[in-house]
């Protein structure tokens, strides 16, 4: 990797140049300099003479947060994960059980004259249902109760699969610590091996104070609408903790004060239906039996999406899921995996996902993409399932790769911390933050992109800090940032290299060996009011796209680390395509080499403080593309303060490598 000379060879007066141009130009006068305002703390002065304060403000934390007087809020949870069998969701700082037992043999039901009584230590043959009789078995207390009758189930390990089907029933047991309806593996009904199995014309049931466990899967709902799980303990399923799908017909669930763990495959499968999951931890699921594949915390997709490519399915039922002060930590695979479909999520946790355990890939936080179709030579993905997301409040840290991804979707980021992404466990690379990028598949001719379904991201009020290779970076899509902080952003742990805070940049990818890009895959980026800084080699980045900054701060850009090389604050890469950024009312301070550095790029630069570089402006020909560099006016230069006349330099500068998508 070249050093890049920091002599400067040429120094040419701030004008509307290129790089062919030549001759001699007249010093202009410098514009008197207007300090930078006083701010209060944690504020940021600009150019224009206002203040900012980006990231979290400090009363928009979510419930069960709290700021952490900086840029960001922090959950208020246990110190260490809770240990199997108890529970705690933002707002708690120490493990609970998941329902309190109450007193007496059914706990503090409320029982009245309708109830079905289930006990299975009753010893008589003449069970009716009675308090003084009761039923030795769920089935039976199912089958006699009245449409929309109490169903008090006391303390016992009830191995059988029930079948709640044509009528609504509340189904409670005491306690999840002393109730259990375990799965026995055979089928019920038209169910597969299922321990509660809730079919069509059961609208309104409830099911609370149970543990479900057992060989198949835990719940299972289709065709049923306004189904509500209540503290319920959802474990050591032999498949899904909950599958809700929309095969019966439309599917509606809200899970509430409830614990998912330790199941196979995803901890909750929703496919073309609705759930609420409040208050609620999914954790620690694990990968399939049958391959190590999957064990995500959260699986929504779409009834298409749900079945192989040619087969039947409802275009239209795509799955729509809330999340609100929940946590999601410590599955496999995807901490929330969504298709073609819409999520919210708000003041919830994603965290600690762990890779894949057959490859030891992924290992992402959340991932939203749409549903696609491959042939030999090309990807084609179908612009009306792309997913949807709004998440606001939240908090994804410490998973693997990718914290966030968005792949040809949509995603409003609001007042939400993306931080402390680990590197993919297989190979060391990766650890970003937030991607945007259009929706690619690796195939058995190389990565395939369909470059007409691009993502589209707003992000605002937020912070991103301590990832690695990328804080966000945007390829061939549309992104606004607006009020966020990308901060502390570090290199690759395999080689130590990137580190780069904001990236907008063409797609491109290596194929055969060579680089190819697509010139229609720019990425549009506009950043406003935000901060970047402690990024390594680059604070911001635009390659082959436009982006527009504005009333912003780039700062403290540190160098490659091995070897001390670049540490530019904004970077403009115009090899492949045209490149060009808008600059005003911004600070770019204290970074290593250039301040500015246009590699055969435009930009055009108004009341903009360049301060302390090495080299504060920097224009560089680059594989015979001239840099252009517009004056609108207001541009000071200087060091300890941006006092004075900015001088372009070109001293043959070494640029950043960032085009290729990798995986």
């Amino acid at each position: 990797m070249p050093s890049g000379g920091l002599q400067p060879k040429v120094l040419l007066a701030l004008l509307v140049l290129s790089s062919g141009c030549g001759g001699e130009e007249s010093e202009p006068t410098p514009t008197p300099p207007s300090p930078l305002p006083s701010c209060a703390e944690h504020e940021l002065g600009l150019p224009g003479g206002s203040c900012i304060r980006p990231g979290v403000p400090l009363d928009g934390c979510g419930e069960g947060f709290v700021h952490d007087g900086v840029y960001g809020c922090e959950p208020i949870l246990p110190a260490e994960p809770c240990p199997p069998g108890l529970m705690a969701v933002p707002g708690e700082d120490s493990c609970r059980d998941v329902m309190e037992c109450g007193s007496g043999r059914w706990g503090d039901l409320p029982v009245d004259g309708t109830t079905q009584y289930v006990d299975g230590s009753y010893a008589g043959d003449d069970g009716d249902g009675s308090e003084a009789k009761p039923w030795p078995t769920v089935g039976q207390a199912v089958a006699a109760a009245a449409p929309g009758a109490l169903i008090a189930v006391a303390a016992g390990s009830y191995s059988e699969d029930v079948l709640i089907q044509h009528k609504p029933v509340r189904l409670w047991g005491r306690c999840p610590e002393q109730v259990a309806i375990e799965a026995t593996g055979q089928s019920v009904g038209p169910c597969p091996p299922t321990a509660l199995c809730i079919l069509d014309g059961a609208d309104g049931t409830e099911v609370g104070g149970i543990a479900i466990r057992g060989a198949g899967i835990g719940i299972l709902l289709s065709g049923s609408e306004n189904v509500l799980v209540d503290r319920v303990r959802l474990y050591d399923n032999a498949t899904r903790g909950i599958d809700a799908e929309s095969t019966l017909g439309p599917t509606s669930m809200e899970l509430r004060d409830s614990l998912i763990e330790q199941n196979r495959e995803a901890g909750l499968l929703v496919l073309g239906a609705y759930a609420a999951v409040n208050a609620s931890a999914v954790r620690t699921n694990l990968p399939r039996a049958s391959d190590q594949e999957t064990g995500r915390g959260l699986n929504i997709q779409s009834d298409c999406a749900s079945v192989p490519p040619g087969a039947e399915c409802n275009p239209g039922a795509r799955s729509n899921v809330s999340l609100t002060r929940s946590l999601i930590e410590q599955n496999h695979d995807m901490g929330i995996y969504v298709v073609d479909s819409d999520v919210t999520m708000d003041a919830s946790v994603v965290r600690a996902t762990l890779p894949q355990a057959v490859d030891q890939e992924y290992g992402f936080g959340v991932l939203l993409r749409p549903e696609c179709s491959e042939t030999s030579t090309s990807l084609f993905c179908d612009p009306a399932t792309r997913s949807s997301a709004v998440v606001t409040r939240s908090l994804i840290e410490q998973n693997h790769d990718f914290g966030l991804v968005v792949s040809g979707s949509d995603l409003i980021l609001d007042a939400s911390v993306v931080r402390g992404t680990l590197p993919a466990a297989s190979d060391q690379m990766g650890g970003r933050g937030v991607s945007i990028r259009l929706q690619c598949s690796e195939t058995s001719t190389g990565l395939k992109c369909d470059p007409a379904v691009r993502a589209s991201v707003v992000v605002t009020r937020s912070l991103i800090e301590q990832n690695h290779q990328n804080g966000l970076v945007v390829t061939g899509s549309d992104a606004i940032v607006d009020a966020t902080v990308v901060r502390a952003t570090w290199p690759q742990a395999s080689n130590q290299v990137g580190g780069h805070g904001m990236v907008f940049k063409l797609a491109c990818n290596y194929v055969s060996g060579e680089l190819v890009c697509d010139p229609a895959a720019r990425s549009i980026g506009t950043v406003t009011r935000s901060l970047v800084e402690q990024s390594h080699e680059f604070g911001l980045i635009v390659a082959g796209s436009d982006a527009i900054v504005d009333a912003s701060v780039v700062r403290t850009t540190l160098p490659y680390l091995p070897d001390e090389w670049f540490g530019d604050g904004v970077a403009l890469l115009g090899d492949t395509a045209p490149t060009s950024a808008t600059i005003t009312n911004t600070l770019i301070a204290d970074n290593t080499r250039a301040g500015l550095a246009s590699f055969g790029a435009f930009v055009s630069l108004a009341n903009t403080h360049i301060r302390c570089a090495a080299v504060p402006l920097a224009g560089e020909v680059y594989h015979g593309s001239d840099f252009e560099l517009a004056d609108q006016g207001g541009n000071l230069c200087g060091c300890p303060t941006a006092d004075g006349t900015c001088k372009l330099n070109t001293s043959g500068l070494a640029p950043p490598d960032v085009l290729p998508e990798g995986r």
